[in-house]
């Protein structure tokens, strides 16, 4: 082998110094096979190029894109206007406005009872419910009434004393006008001699014995008189003295001051009872009332349209049946409830109505609300923004300034000049504003009949949110 074709390697440290390897000799690519290689990779390349051209040039032209403007179906409907108001609904709970601790009166041994006078039984009024043994009253009522006879017969003896006294008087006193006539006359015949000085101090004396006579008897009317001051005081204390006995035995009966029903009885027959001590419990089926809260805005409305008076309705809602009475409203609490943030009012209910109504019933309350007139009731999802609305003019929408009166759940009392002939859109669109086209609902036909088709010029019916 050729020299130059000769590789000699170091052998390694394990193998023999003079041990000589050969080294396999390099391959080579002819000429030929070059250009073949060459060619098949452009016959590869051209045919590549040549099925991308034929899938270009057969491709479909690409239509041309159309501006088509979105029409949205939506609700609508003719404005209305009228006078209508929002009621409020709120929730109550039925109160006795008159209630009564039915209290004895006088101590004693009851020894009656009535059936009626038990829980939840209804007494009229004037009914005996309980009685006390009236034997010791009726005792004390004779003794004041003894006392009062001989009180007023004192008084007669002192007035008649009083006159008799009155007459000896004026007989004194005439028996003194007398005696001083003949004074005068003695000392005349004195100073013409025909009468001695003895005669003239005899008269004297006679005087004096008449006045003194009538100085006794005014002093005795005096006396006679502040007796009878006194006799009338003592008449007027026994006269008390038996009203007071009457009025206890009177109060052995405890009777029922109004028609109403008996919410406790403690009273049973051949029980003993001391004054002031509570026998039962009694509130007035006549004086039902309702207590219920309202939010500040709701008061507000109604007391600026007049508070007092207003009309409501209760319901108390039953498994089987529903009962409702009417009322009116008679107050308002005088502060606002720092918890709820509401007034509370309260309302006297029909009295014949509320005959099944309890204390602490709790009802539903709806209070008439304050009327408006030349308003709309639209609903609430027709107004955006709490100040405008929009209508269909001339197919699309255009909004209409509107003020907000009252809030009726689900509805909007509201104030707005609508023009003849326009509708209201109901629908709530989250793309509204001025110039969105529309249709209502069950009119796409007829406006596609009229050239909104997909034809030139026309625009295609999309419906849009709520349509």
């Amino acid at each position: 082998m050729d020299k130059t074709n000769t590789l000699e390697l170091d052998p390694p440290p394990d193998r023999h110094d003079g041990l000589r390897i050969q080294a396999r000799p390099k391959r080579r690519f002819g000429l030929v096979s070059a250009l073949v290689r060459i060619a098949i990779a452009i016959a590869i390349v051209g045919a590549a190029g040549y099925a991308v051209y034929q899938m270009v040039s057969s491709r479909p032209e690409a239509p041309m894109r159309r501006n088509i403007e979105r029409t949205f179906t939506v609700s609508a409907v003719e404005p209305v206007y009228g006078t209508y108001s929002a009621s409020v609904l709120t929730y109550g709970v039925v109160t006795a406005a008159r209630t009564i601790d039915l209290r004895a009166q006088v101590e004693g041994q009851v020894v009656e009872v009535s059936p009626d006078f038990a829980a939840g039984r209804e007494v009229d009024e004037g009914q005996l419910l309980v009685r006390v043994d009236p034997y010791a009253y009726d005792g004390a009522v004779i003794e004041a009434e003894a006392a009062q006879a001989d009180a007023e017969l004192a008084l007669a003896e002192a007035r008649q004393a009083y006159a008799l006294e009155q007459s000896n008087l004026e007989v004194a006193q005439a028996s003194l006008a007398a005696a001083q006539n003949d004074l005068a006359n003695a000392r005349r015949l004195l100073e013409s001699g025909a009468a001695t000085q003895q005669s003239v101090d005899t008269a004297e004396l006679t005087v004096s014995e008449r006045q003194q006579a009538v100085n006794q008897s005014q002093t005795d009317l005096f006396t006679l008189e502040a007796g009878i001051t006194r006799q009338q005081a003592a008449v007027a204390q026994a006269q008390y003295n038996v009203e007071t006995a009457r009025r206890d035995r009177a109060n052995t009966e405890v009777t029922a001051p109004f028609t109403g029903i008996v919410t406790s009885a403690a009273a049973t027959e051949s029980g003993y009872i001391s004054a002031n001590e509570v026998l039962g419990t009694l509130y007035d089926t006549s004086a039902l009332e309702v207590s219920f809260t309202v939010s500040d805005r709701e008061y507000g409305t109604l007391a600026g349209a007049g508070l007092a008076g207003r009309p409501l309705s209760v319901t108390w809602n039953l498994e089987t049946a529903s009962v409702t009475v009417p009322g009116t409203i008679s107050r308002s609490a005088p502060e606002v409830d720092a918890a709820t943030g509401g007034v509370t009012l309260y309302a006297h209910l029909d009295t014949d109505a509320a005959a099944q109504l309890r204390p602490g019933t709790f009802v539903s309350v709806e209070i008439e609300g304050v009327a408006h007139e030349n308003a709309l009731r639209i609903p609430e999802t027709a107004v955006y923004d709490d100040d405008h609305l929009y209508v269909i003019r001339d197919g699309r929408m255009a909004a209409i300034d509107v003020t907000i009166l009252e809030r009726d759940n689900a509805e909007l009392i509201v104030a707005a000049d609508i023009p003849e002939g326009e509708r209201i859109i109901t629908t709530r669109l989250s793309q509204a504003g001025e110039g969105v086209a529309v249709v209502v609902e069950g009119e796409e036909d007829e406006q596609s009949a009229g050239g909104s088709g997909d034809g030139p010029g026309g625009g295609a019916v999309v419906r849009g949110p709520g349509g």
